[in-house]
C-alpha cells in the first residue's frame, strides 16, 4: 500500500479534497480528526490537556475552548511545544492502527492528512507527499470569512506554518485549489490515475 502524505496550508481547501478522495472510496487518516477526538471529555488527551493548562481553556459546559486554547498557543511557542508533546504520541499511535487497518483491507493507497507535514520533517514517512494550495491573498480571505478573524488574526495563523510557496518547493505533487471545483476534483482524478488508482476520467 502507498502511503501518501496529503498537507495543505491553511485555509487552502485541504478538507475539501479529502472528501472528495472518500467519495472516490479512497481512504483518508485524518490528523486533525485523530486529535479532535482525544480532546473530547474524558478523552486521554483532554485529561492531560486539562491538567497542563488549567480550567481556563474549558467552557461552561467543560469542554475544550478551542479558540482560548489556539490563542495561548499561537501566542506562546513554549505553550505550543507543550501541546504538540502532549498530543503527538497518542495521535501517531492511532494513526499506525488505522493505516494497519486498511493495508489489511486491501488498499492499494492510503493518504495521511497532516496539516504540519512539512514544518515537522515527516517528509521521509511517506511514499510520496501532496500538497493543496492556493495564493496567499486568497488563503487570508478564506480563513477571514471562514473563521471570522480580523487580518491581523488571520496572518498570526498563517506565519505559524511555512509558506505556501516553501511547501510547493517541498512537495511530490501540488494540487491548485485557487479556482473552481470542476478543476480541483479533475486535478485529483489525474493524480489517482498517476497512483494507479483506477478512476474513469469525465
Amino acid at each position: 500500500m502507498k502511503w501518501l502524505g496529503l498537507t495543505g496550508g491553511i485555509a487552502t481547501g485541504k478538507s475539501t479534497v479529502t472528501d472528495y478522495l472518500k467519495q472516490r472510496g479512497v481512504p483518508v487518516v485524518d490528523a486533525d480528526r485523530i486529535s479532535h477526538d482525544l480532546c473530547h471529555i474524558g478523552a486521554p488527551g483532554y485529561e492531560k490537556i486539562v491538567s497542563t493548562f488549567g480550567v481556563s481553556i474549558l467552557n461552561a459546559d467543560e469542554t475544550l475552548n478551542r479558540k482560548v486554547l489556539g490563542e495561548i498557543i499561537f501566542n506562546d511557542s513554549q505553550a505550543r511545544v507543550t501541546l504538540e508533546s502532549i498530543l503527538h504520541p497518542m495521535i501517531q499511535n492511532e494513526v499506525q492502527i488505522q493505516k494497519v487497518l486498511h493495508q489489511k483491507a486491501g488498499h492499494s493507497i492510503c493518504f495521511y492528512d497532516v496539516p504540519l507535514l512539512f514544518e515537522k520533517n515527516m517528509t521521509d514517512q511517506f511514499d510520496k507527499t501532496v500538497l493543496v494550495f492556493a495564493p496567499l491573498l486568497q488563503q487570508i480571505q478564506r480563513l477571514m470569512k471562514r473563521n471570522q478573524f480580523t487580518h491581523s488574526e488571520a496572518m498570526m495563523r498563517l506565519k505559524s506554518q511555512l509558506t505556501i510557496y516553501d511547501k510547493i518547493k517541498h512537495a511530490d505533487y501540488c494540487i491548485d485549489n485557487s479556482t473552481t471545483l470542476q478543476d480541483l476534483f479533475q486535478q485529483i482524478d489525474y493524480l489517482l490515475n498517476s497512483l494507479n488508482y483506477k478512476v474513469i476520467i469525465k
